[in-house]
């Protein structure tokens, strides 16, 4: 667990989320899936702010480097009623401090995010190993018990 909240885990944190942004693109669904559902549930935008979009078009690959002044939907508020955002809100959008998008970065809201939960993590694993220990010893304990007693007998 110390190993997260270390500064090679924070470096590794930005440089692994700048290889994503640079790789996103609708073909490719599982990086997409990931950046959008970060920025989706944590009401996000690119790593420090929505500006990081535009900043990493010149080693973007695929869908940055067409798309150099937006961001993805999934930066964009969602209006009360709706879960998922108006489809091409994000276009224009990469200058940030835009009313319509979130402005601040998801780095530090996901940093924020597993320091909330990593302790009840810890605690809820914990209880699971407790748990298999006392299966372990119940378990054993009913073996020794079963083999000292007479075998019985069936008849067919």
């Amino acid at each position: 667990l110390a190993f997260i909240f270390s500064d090679e885990a924070i470096k590794a944190g930005h440089t692994g989320f700048r290889t994503a942004m640079a790789k996103y693109n609708p073909a490719e669904k599982s990086t997409l899936a990931g950046i959008d559902w970060l920025q989706k549930h944590l009401d996000c935008c690119g790593i420090q702010n929505a500006t990081d979009w535009r900043r990493n078009a010149q080693k973007a690959t695929i869908w940055i480097r067409d798309h150099i002044t937006d961001v993805p939907d999934t930066c964009c508020k969602r209006l009360r009623h709706q879960w998922n955002p108006i489809a091409g809100c994000g276009e224009g959008q990469a200058m940030g401090n835009s009313e319509i998008i979130h402005n601040g970065g998801c780095y530090k809201k996901m940093v924020s995010w597993l320091q909330t939960y990593i302790p009840m993590m810890g605690v809820m694993a914990l209880v699971f190993i407790v748990f298999e220990a006392s299966v372990v010893v119940v378990t054993c304990f009913l073996r020794q018990e079963g083999s000292s007693s007479v075998p019985v007998r069936l008849n067919n």
